[in-house]
Order: structure tokens, then sequence, then C-alpha cells
């Protein structure tokens, strides 16, 4: 009983950590590798709750990671904004006249 515990204990805490950017790269690699079935295993976890779970897992790092690029991009866009030369100077002085 207490090894299922644990087993479900390390599958969550794997699950909450893929919000964690410094350790999203680990519970990838804990969910595709061998670690993830032997949890599963230990856990009592049968093959289609597996699968439902994965599933879902994959899902999450495909949102997770177009949220963080979304995320970086609006974070340029509003530097971009912030630092622009005409915010900075007022418009006369920003234009040519030919």
């Amino acid at each position: 009983m207490k090894a299922e515990n644990l087993a479900e204990a390390i599958i969550l805490q794997s699950i909450e950590d893929l919000w964690d950017e410094s350790q999203r790269d680990g519970c990838i690699a804990f969910f595709a590798g061998e670690d993830f079935t032997m949890c599963a295993r230990i856990a009592r976890m049968s093959l289609s709750d597996q699968v439902k779970l994965l599933n879902m897992v994959r899902g999450l790092i495909s949102g997770l990671k177009k949220d963080a690029r979304e995320t970086r991009k609006e974070a340029a866009k509003d530097f971009a904004t912030q630092h622009s030369p005409r915010r900075v100077m007022p418009r006369k002085e920003y234009q040519l006249t030919l």
C-alpha cells in the first residue's frame, strides 16, 4: 500500500512540475520513459488509464509550450512598445523632412 501511494505521488508531482519551466524537461523525460511505466505499474494503474493520463499530459505539454511562446512574443512586443523612440522623443524630433 505504501509503495502504491508513493508511486501515485511521484506521478502527481511530475504533472504539477510541468508548469515549472526548470523542471519541465525532466518531467517530459519521466513520462516518455520507463520511469512512468514503472510507477504506473506500482500504482496499479490499468493500461487504459495510463494511456488516458499520457494523452492528457501530451495535451498539457503542447498547451504549455504554446503559452510560453505566446508569452515571449507578447513580452517582446510590450518591450518594443515601451522602448520605442516615439515614446521617448516628441514626434517633431524623430520626423524626417526631405
